[in-house]
C-alpha cells in the first residue's frame, strides 16, 4: 500500500513540477522568470569549467536554452522525488501533504535562487530609478517565492487527491468484481497510463519552451591585375549590421534588461573625488568620440562567428571619471556593475587609457537593447566579457575586484588572441576546378594585422593573401586570395595571421576556456571537374 501511495506522490509531484515550471516561465507568477533564471544560473555554477566550455563550443547559441531547460527538468525531478516522500508521510492527508510540498518548494527556491534573484532585481530596479531598490528586490523575491511555493503545493495536493480517489473507488472502473475490488492488472494499467501521460506532458512542456526560446597580394600588384577582393564573392561586410552582430549575455532568453533612458542613471562612486550620478542626457552632452571597433566573445571557437565590427560613438571613460573629481591614488581597480547583475573588474591603469569609451551609439543608432542601451564599455584589445553592457555603476576600489565570469574560472586579463578564419569557401564544400576564391577575416585586438597567409596543402607551404586596409586600429581586416587547384580531389586549407608586432598567431590548439581559443582555422574542400 505505502509503495502505491509513493508512486502516486511521484506522479503528483511531477505534475506539480511541470505546472510550476510553466507558471514561472510564462509570467504567471511575479518575477517568475527571474526565479527560473536564477535556478539555471546556480545549476550552471555547479558545472565543472571543462564541461561548461565543452557545451558552449559544441552547442553555441543552443547552449543557453539547453542549460535553462535542463535546469527546469531538474525542478520537475525534484518535485517528483519530494512528492513521493511527502505522499508516503501522510498517505490520507492531501492538504497536509500539499502544505508540506509548499514548504519544501519554497525553501528550495529560496536557498537556490534567492541570492542571484536579489542581485538581478536590485540592479535592474536601481537602473530604472526605483527608490530603495534593494528593499524592493527583497519584497519581490519573497512574494514570488511564496506564490510559487503555494501554487506548487496546491497543484500537488489536488493531483494527489484525484489520484487517490481513482485508486480508492475501483468499483467505478470496468473489471471490478462484485465486491468493488478492482483487479490488480487494471490498477497497474491505470497507474501506468497516468504516469505515461505525465511524462508526455512534462516532455511537451520542456520541448515547447525550448522551441520558443529557440533566433594581398598588397596594392603593389600590377594595375592590370584586378584585386582579389573584386574576384572573391561571399566575404562579410566591413561593418556588421546591428541585427547581424552577435549577442551574448549571461541571461536566459527574455531577461536582458530593457531600460528607460529617462529613469536610468550612471553612478560614479568609491575612491573618487566627489561621487556623482549622471543622467543619459548629461553623458550625451559631453564631448563625443567615434571609432570602428571589433568585439569578439571569449567563447568564440576557432573559425566561429561570435565576432563583429561596428562604428561606435560615445564619451571617453576618463572624462566621465573627471566629472567625479578624478580617481584616488589608492584605487587599483574599477568595479563595474550592470542592470542585469553582471559585474566586471578593470585595472585603473587600463581603464584610464584615452581610447576607453562609454558608448551610447552603434552604427549611427542608439545602442540596441541587446547591445547595452543606454551605455556600455569598450576597451581596445580585450574580449567582449571585459566590455560590459547596461552599465549602472562605476566604483573605484582598492582591492582586486573579481568579475562575474572570473569567479567561474574565466580569464581575468581576457586579452584578445590573434585569430584568422575562412568565410569562403565553407568547410566540406565543393568547388569547380578553376579559379577558387578564398577569403575571410583576421583580428588581433589592439595589435593590428600585418599580413595573412593561407595554405592549400595542410600547412606544408604558405602563400600570402591580399589584406584590405583596416577601418581603424582596433578592428578586424578582410583578406582575400584567388587559388587555382592543380586538379580535382580533396584539399586541406589553413589560414594564419601575423599581428602588427610581427608575431604569427599560435598554431597550438587550445579550447575557449579559460583564455580564449587558439589554433589555425582549417577547412576541407572537394574540387570537382
Amino acid at each position: 500500500m505505502r509503495q502505491h501511495v509513493a508512486r502516486r506522490g511521484v506522479v503528483a509531484g511531477a505534475v506539480a513540477g511541470v505546472a510550476l515550471v510553466l507558471a514561472l516561465t510564462a509570467g504567471a507568477l511575479p518575477a517568475g522568470m527571474v526565479l527560473a533564471a536564477s535556478v539555471a544560473e546556480r545549476a550552471r555554477a555547479l558545472l565543472p569549467l571543462q564541461v561548461l566550455g565543452y557545451l558552449i563550443v559544441r552547442l553555441k547559441f543552443a547552449a543557453k536554452p539547453f542549460g535553462f531547460w535542463t535546469s527546469m527538468a531538474g525542478v520537475v525531478l525534484f518535485c517528483a522525488i519530494a512528492g513521493g516522500v511527502l505522499a508516503s508521510w501522510r498517505p490520507r492527508r492531501h492538504v497536509v501533504a500539499g502544505l508540506a510540498m509548499a514548504v519544501v518548494v519554497g525553501g528550495a527556491l529560496a536557498a537556490v535562487a534567492g541570492r542571484p534573484a536579489l542581485v538581478y532585481l536590485s540592479a535592474s530596479l536601481g537602473a530604472e530609478g526605483v527608490a530603495d531598490a534593494d528593499g524592493a528586490a527583497v519584497r519581490i523575491v519573497l512574494a514570488s517565492t511564496a506564490a510559487a511555493a503555494a501554487f506548487a503545493g496546491a497543484v500537488f495536493a489536488l493531483v494527489l487527491f484525484l489520484l487517490g480517489r481513482r485508486t480508492d473507488h475501483p468499483a467505478s472502473h470496468p473489471g471490478a468484481d462484485a465486491s468493488g475490488a478492482s483487479s490488480s492488472g487494471s490498477a497497474r494499467m491505470r497507474r501506468r497510463e497516468v504516469l505515461a501521460r505525465t511524462v508526455v506532458m512534462a516532455a511537451t512542456a520542456a520541448g515547447a519552451g525550448g522551441f520558443l526560446q529557440w533566433a594581398g597580394t598588397k596594392a603593389a600588384v600590377a594595375a592590370a591585375v584586378r584585386s582579389a577582393f573584386d574576384r572573391v564573392r561571399g566575404l562579410p561586410p566591413d561593418v556588421t549590421p546591428n541585427d547581424k552582430f552577435y549577442v551574448v549575455s549571461k541571461n536566459p532568453f527574455g531577461l536582458d534588461p530593457r531600460l528607460d533612458a529617462k529613469k536610468w542613471t550612471l553612478e560614479i562612486a568609491g575612491l573618487v573625488g566627489k561621487p556623482v550620478r549622471l543622467t543619459y542626457d548629461q553623458i550625451r552632452a559631453l564631448p563625443s568620440v567615434a571609432r570602428y571597433h571589433t568585439l569578439e566573445c571569449i567563447s568564440n571557437e576557432v573559425g566561429g562567428d561570435l565576432i563583429g565590427n561596428a562604428m561606435w560613438k560615445g564619451v571617453r571613460f576618463r572624462d566621465v571619471i573627471q566629472l567625479a573629481g578624478g580617481v584616488s591614488p589608492r584605487a587599483v581597480r574599477f568595479a563595474l556593475r550592470c542592470a542585469d547583475g553582471y559585474s566586471e573588474g578593470i585595472p585603473v591603469a587600463d581603464a584610464m587609457q584615452p581610447d576607453v569609451m562609454l558608448a551610447y551609439e552603434m552604427n549611427g543608432e542608439p545602442l540596441p537593447p541587446a547591445h547595452g542601451f543606454p551605455v556600455r564599455l569598450l576597451i581596445p584589445g580585450l574580449f567582449g566579457m571585459k566590455n560590459p553592457k547596461w552599465l549602472t555603476k562605476i566604483e573605484a576600489v582598492s582591492t582586486h575586484f573579481t568579475g562575474y565570469w572570473q569567479a567561474s574560472g574565466w580569464s581575468d586579463e581576457a586579452v584578445v588572441k590573434t585569430t584568422s578564419q575562412f568565410r569562403v569557401p565553407t568547410d566540406r564544400g565543393q568547388v569547380a576546378l578553376g579559379e577558387v576564391g578564398l577569403g575571410g577575416i583576421a583580428y588581433s585586438g589592439d595589435r593590428g594585422i600585418q599580413e595573412v597567409e593561407f595554405s592549400t596543402d595542410g600547412g606544408k607551404t604558405w602563400s600570402r593573401a591580399e589584406v584590405k586596409k583596416a577601418l581603424g586600429p582596433y578592428t578586424w581586416v578582410l583578406w582575400a586570395a584567388v587559388w587555382t587547384p592543380s586538379g580535382p580531389g580533396e584539399y586541406t586549407l589553413k589560414v594564419r595571421a601575423k599581428d602588427g608586432t610581427g608575431v604569427i598567431q599560435s598554431s597550438q590548439e587550445t579550447p575557449t576556456l579559460p583564455d580564449g581559443a587558439s589554433g589555425y582555422h582549417t577547412i576541407r574542400i572537394r574540387v570537382r571537374k
